[in-house]
């Protein structure tokens, strides 16, 4: 016990672990009332829901991207198959759910720590792991459900199981790197050119290149099985459909855009980098690579996309408690065939209302599209909403409806019930 205290509390344990005791306190405080929980996420959840509910699939969730002859695009099933034993633990709470992503992030920082130590020592690991652990991108993106939230996990893996193939030339190696990149496709189809790129890398100048290449595609297929044995069944659909993407891309017709969010592989990478800078910086001028981090920490923590008391991914004045409260509200009030829809964004549809009614309290809610000859549906929109001049269609194609304030949501919202 007396040994186990002596190395437990090394000068270099007790900063690593004073680091992620801050990392920490920095996504739990007030942790209900900063989650973010919207469309995105309800997307998701009721995806994986349905694995338990309904039946599994070999498919995941549908994009917001058709090709130009309407084709969906779909992403791989692994992460909402990782969501079913959250969805169970958790009884359906999307907050409890959102822990295990908090979590996720700081044993993402853990795996750079460990990476980086044993490339390039104890210095640059820990500059590196606090570069990770508090950046703003990365505090964000700890507060909420997403399947691109693996992303960072899945490229320092890639980047240390790659520099152990090509330092020890062992093909276990590279048959765990070609695992991932199938798992980041299965994450990101716009994950395929890295994962080209990392063959490529493996196998420069390699004696043993096909069989290297051979022994990465076998890993790339399993790691993405589930998408792969669906093409296999349906005339390699998800395949062709995002060849036709691309080309969409390439005309201009996709509407593609780029997104931060396509890099969050690399985020592990830019943080070593940023270690391995400020370790050199600091080797010639102390003082100057301590104010570089501070600075660093500063404009991170105070950055808009951290907040301490709401959610920074939700409308404004919103939080998860407030969703719950409305959807019980709606729950309470609904007898019948109802629907409902929400004005505040582009989700005309109210996934996150949804989410609730159906696996939280039992009340499901007519289908996406059955918005005509309703006699109820449940609306969340801006107090004092104009309903006369709506514009979105799952309002207005029911018809002439009769209005009623239901409940206030947050400060600036409310639920209103139309009804015939």
């Amino acid at each position: 016990m007396k040994n186990f205290l002596k190395h437990f509390l090394k000068k270099n344990n007790v900063l690593l672990i004073a680091l992620f005791i801050l990392a920490s306190g920095v996504r739990f405080y007030n942790f209900p009332n900063r989650v973010t929980f919207w469309s995105e996420q309800a997307r998701s959840l009721i995806v994986s829901a349905n694995y338990i509910k309904v039946k599994p699939s070999l498919l995941g969730q549908e994009y917001f991207r058709q090709d130009s002859n309407s084709h969906i695009l779909y992403s791989g099933a692994l992460y909402n198959y990782s969501l079913v034993p959250l969805l169970l633990i958790s009884n359906y709470d999307p907050i409890r759910i959102t822990i295990f992503f908090a979590l996720l992030n700081l044993f993402i920082g853990f795996a750079i720590y460990l990476v980086t130590k044993e490339i390039f020592g104890f210095r640059t690991a820990t500059i590196s792991t606090i570069i990770f652990l508090f950046n703003d991108f990365m505090i964000y993106h700890s507060l909420f459900i997403w399947n691109y939230n693996y992303l960072p996990l899945v490229g320092i893996l890639i980047l240390y199981f790659s520099w152990r193939y090509l330092k020890f030339k062992k093909l276990v190696n590279l048959f765990l790197v070609g695992v991932l990149c199938g798992i980041g496709v299965s994450l990101q189809f716009l994950f395929a050119p890295l994962a080209i790129s990392v063959l490529i890398i493996n196998s420069w100048k390699n004696k043993r290149w096909l069989l290297g290449a051979l022994i990465f595609i076998l890993g790339a297929v399993l790691g993405n099985l589930p998408m792969v044995l669906f093409d296999l069944r349906h005339n390699f659909y998800e395949t062709q459909t995002l060849f036709q993407y691309l080309i969409d891309t390439l005309r201009g017709k996709s509407g593609a855009t780029f997104a931060y969010y396509y890099l969050l592989p690399f985020w592990p990478v830019a943080s070593i980098l940023g270690g391995l800078l400020i370790v050199k910086i600091s080797n010639w001028r102390k003082l100057l690579g301590a104010l570089i981090l501070l600075i660093y920490l500063y404009l991170n923590i105070t950055s808009q996309r951290v907040s301490f008391t709401l959610p920074t991914g939700m409308p404004a004045g919103i939080k998860v408690s407030d969703i719950d409260n409305a959807s019980r509200t709606i729950a309470d009030n609904a007898d019948g065939d109802f629907n409902v829809s929400e004005v505040l964004d582009f989700d005309k549809r109210a996934y996150v209302l949804r989410y609730y009614l159906e696996f939280v309290y039992a009340k499901k809610p007519l289908g996406e599209t059955e918005y005509q000859n309703i006699k109820t549906l449940y609306v969340l929109s801006q107090k004092d909403y104009n309903f006369d001049n709506s514009g979105v269609w799952e309002v207005n194609s029911g018809g002439k409806y009769q209005i009623s304030l239901l409940s206030f949501v947050g400060k600036s919202y409310a639920v209103y019930k139309l009804y015939k």
